[in-house]
């Protein structure tokens, strides 16, 4: 039994500490390397000392590294520890770093998104751990590439190409063709990092790394030597690190990228126990942010959250003020029922209870209205200050543990300025807690979790595998999944423009900005991708009605004016033939009428639901917000009450994401780069949620019919 138990002890230490280990040394289209095996063998042997579960692995495939991090990352969501390390080639494009598998063949530098794995998802995935995510690379060695067109600097393939004193510069304005892989920089990018991820260079950004005379590298040799230290702090180990290969060398300097909590941390066992209450330390950081707000739901969940909280009664008598407040004000509103007095509430109680109707009832005023008709003023009473204790005071924050649980107070508030000031004093990837304008924010599409949940997908891995009809199957399923359409060039041989073409457009949309790395390229384009950003936030109202309003209304407008012209001719042909042959003339022409206008009616209403159900609708979740769920249909679609980014009428319909995935062929994109959806293949109308509400009255299914 005793036995029994050190073993089931054993087992649950190694899985809340878990370590990747990766050495590529047999290069296929390159010069092979000696170390990087020697240095993954024995940093495998060392950690498994440590108690880590490690999957050591050798000489790794795109697909094979692309499937260790699928499984590295399932695993890393229930770590406390994570350790990544790697040793082999690595290059440095755009401000990115790459780190090369031993099939990869580059040729250029565009071939590099095909070839190699970002080092963005190994920080990715070593964010999701609870005490601390590391990665570490030895992969900018000094081993030139004699032997190939491709001219390097050991382990550290290089983007920049030597500036020749004969080459002329391009004209302005005209693309440059994929430039060959030099020597003309080494080393890789710097990366900006928070939360608990350190990531850990062998030599500082820019530079390269000695390869050494001995079986490991002087970086290895020193991190091997000390590892395994007892009670070592972290950031004292990568120090000592850092002076013996600067010693060591002469020239290589180490650098470390990140900031951890103020706790201290060892790889050899668990952190300092904190000696505070985070219960208390919770309370204290989640009051200083929540005592600003006049939303009651976000007070409530402190209130449920801290129950013996000094604050209970102040919270309580706080409710119960913006509740009499609001009561008022919603009072004027009904009384007056004017523009003003909605749009004075909405300002007033931006988190009240009849926001909902108001905004409905507004937007219905609005479409209504003259123009020019302004609507007034009117004067109603807001909330009233808070008069909270100690309203002033502010707080140091604790443990990591105590700003979590702060967090699940604040991260569902509608006051956009409570989490926003939340995110800026304490930052952090794994919650999305991310300051307005902060570059993290500016990736649409997040790779890695695409990575990780298609990875059961066989279209995706059967891509992977170098199936050209499978990437082009798994591109329709998965649009934003920018990879696959590398990895479709991938598949084809890379014929010319096919890898041009893909990371053109992929930028187009966004989806390559960078969230870790900062080069001058980068900072510019994402300087550009946030204007652009901007731009589509301020006119996607526009966006929205001008491809709705005006497509639907024209092709409905189109359909209709041809219904009612031929059911209008054939109707007043066939009553105007009626008439003539037993009445006057002026008999015939009122029979006519009034049989032309009755057909023309019933025309014009089945030929606008039936053009209506058959164009394609901008139902990108990127273009929606307000949204909420209303059920499922019978076929399994999901439908969603939401309303367009600039208009405040609300919708009832589907996620073309979600439809991608069970019926690709519903899906397309336009032309502005958003999905659409042809509501006609689904069986499904495009409403309004005011026609969805009534209709859903007047038929035999109603909202609890809908599973």
């Amino acid at each position: 039994m005793l036995s029994i138990l050190v073993s089931l002890q054993a087992q649950a230490a190694a899985g809340d500490r878990i370590a990747l280990v990766v050495g590529n040394s047999d290069y296929r289209k390159v010069p092979k390397l000696i170390n990087p095996a020697n240095d993954a063998a024995d940093m495998a042997t060392s950690l498994g000392r440590l108690g880590y579960s490690v999957k050591h692995l050798a000489d790794l495939d795109y697909n094979h590294f692309r499937q260790a991090l699928i499984e590295f990352g399932n695993a890393a969501k229930t770590a406390d520890k994570a350790v990544i390390f790697f040793a082999g080639h690595g290059v440095e494009m755009d401000g990115k770093n790459w780190l090369i598998p031993v099939d990869a063949e580059i040729k250029s530098e565009i071939d590099v998104y095909a070839e190699a794995i970002n080092l963005e998802t190994l920080i990715d995935i070593s964010v999701m751990p609870k005490i601390i995510g590391l990665v570490v690379l030895d992969s900018c060695r000094n081993d030139p590439f004699e032997t190939t067109k491709i001219a390097a600097a050991g382990r550290a393939l290089s983007s920049r190409p030597a500036p020749s004193k004969a080459a002329a510069a391009p004209a302005s304005g005209t693309p440059s063709a994929p430039t060959p892989l030099t020597a003309g920089a080494r080393g890789l990018a710097p990366v900006e990092v928070s939360d608990n991820v350190l990531v850990a260079f062998a030599a500082a950004a820019g530079t390269t790394a000695s390869d050494g005379a001995g079986r490991n590298s002087p970086y290895s040799g020193s991190l091997l030597r000390h590892v395994e230290t007892p009670q070592l702090e972290i950031n004292y180990l990568f120090r000592i690190v850092h002076d013996e290969v600067w010693k060591e060398t002469g020239t290589q300097e180490p650098a470390i990228y990140g900031t951890l909590p103020k706790g201290d941390i060892y790889l050899d066992g668990d952190a300092a126990v904190a000696t505070s209450d985070s219960g208390a330390d919770a309370e204290q950081v989640a009051w200083e942010f929540v005592r600003s707000t006049n939303e009651i739901a976000t007070l409530r969940r402190f209130a449920r959250q801290f129950p013996a909280s000094a604050h209970t009664g102040e919270i309580d008598q706080r409710i119960a003020q913006l509740q009499t407040a609001e009561a008022n004000a919603w009072t004027i509103v009904e009384r007056q029922k004017s523009l003003a007095a909605y749009r004075a509430y909405l300002d007033l109680y931006p988190f009240g209870e009849h926001v909902e109707s108001a905004r409905v009832t507004l937007a219905s005023l609005e479409k209504s209205a003259k123009p020019g008709q302004a609507g007034g003023q009117v004067e109603m009473p807001g909330p009233p200050p808070a008069s909270y204790q100690l309203a002033s005071a502010e707080t140091s924050a604790g443990s990591s543990e105590s700003i979590e649980k702060a967090w699940d107070v604040l991260k569902e508030s509608r006051d956009k300025g409570v989490v926003g000031r939340f995110a800026e004093r304490y930052p952090s990837s794994r919650h999305n807690r991310l300051p307005a304008g902060s570059d993290l924010a500016l990736r649409p599409v997040n790779s890695t979790e695409l990575m990780l949940r298609t990875a059961q997908d066989s279209d995706v891995n059967s891509c992977f595998d170098g199936d050209a009809g499978a990437c082009a199957r798994s591109i329709k399923k998965y649009p934003d999944y920018v990879q696959l359409q590398f990895q479709l060039c991938r598949a084809k041989g890379n014929p010319k423009g096919c890898m041009i073409n893909a990371v053109t457009e992929a930028r187009k949309r966004g989806l390559l900005v960078s969230a870790y790395t900062r080069s001058e390229e980068e900072k510019v384009r994402n300087r550009e991708y946030r204007r652009v950003v901007a731009r589509v936030n301020q006119n996607v109202g526009n966006v929205v009605s001008g491809v709705v309003s005006n497509v639907v209304g024209n092709v409905v407008s189109n359909a209709v004016s041809t219904a009612v012209s031929r059911a209008a001719s054939q109707a007043a042909s066939a009553a105007a033939s009626r008439a003539a042959s037993s009445a006057a003339s002026s008999a015939a022409s009122r029979s006519a009428s009034s049989a032309a206008s009755s057909a023309a009616s019933r025309a014009a209403s089945q030929a606008a639901s039936n053009a209506a159900s058959r164009v394609t609708i901008p139902s990108d979740i990127r273009l929606k917000e307000d949204i909420a769920a209303l059920g499922q249909t019978a076929s399994g679609l999901h439908l969603y009450r939401y309303r367009y980014k600039g208009d405040a009428t609300h919708y009832v319909g589907v996620m073309a994401q979600e439809v991608a995935r069970q019926i690709p062929a519903a899906v397309s994109s336009g032309v502005d780069g958003f999905l659409r959806v042809d509501y006609g293949l689904l069986g499904l109308d495009f409403l309004t949620y005011r026609d969805w509400v009534r209709r859903q009255l007047h038929s035999d299914i109603h909202y609890s019919d809908i599973h």
